[in-house]
């Protein structure tokens, strides 16, 4: 689950694909959000709260208008579950990981992956970026933690 930047929205992946977005100060569903077909593992607003990004099993990530619920796009790219997606501090770039063992970069405005990484050598659970954007960490089954630059 995660926080919209502004804090008055809560979005929650389910395990039947389905993403639920609730307003905080009410706690009442706004509305749900379809798409995938299996469990969403990991969630995250973009820096203006406008696009939802969701990772699920089914080896997608998809980039919804969290405002008027619709499916944006679907960025294929990972062989099994997404585990981990987060977006960089400007809103630029998208870093998803998998139980495939791999992270990828994505461009947002183009849509497309720009660079895989696969240094570790089982499932990577967890991505972010550092504060300036500029560098993403990666922890994975193998008891490692990696440190990538990006430019």
């Amino acid at each position: 689950m995660t926080y919209s930047p502004d804090g008055r929205r809560l979005a929650c992946g389910a395990m039947d694909g389905t993403v639920a977005l609730f307003d905080v100060g009410t706690g009442k569903l706004l509305h749900t959000l379809a798409g995938h077909a299996m469990p969403v593992r990991s969630l995250c607003f973009s820096a203006d709260g406008k696009t939802l990004y969701t990772g699920c099993d089914d080896g997608h990530i998809h980039a919804y208008d969290a405002e008027h619920r619709s499916l944006t796009d679907a960025l294929p790219g990972h062989k099994s579950w997404v585990l981990g997606v987060a977006v960089s501090p400007d809103g630029g770039a998208l870093c998803s990981c998998s139980s495939d063992a791999t992270v990828k970069l994505w461009d947002v405005g183009q849509r497309s992956c720009m660079q895989t990484m696969s240094d570790q050598a089982e499932a990577v659970w967890g991505v972010c970026f550092a504060p300036g954007g500029g560098k993403v960490a990666s922890v994975s089954d193998d008891k490692s933690v990696n440190l990538y630059d990006f430019v």
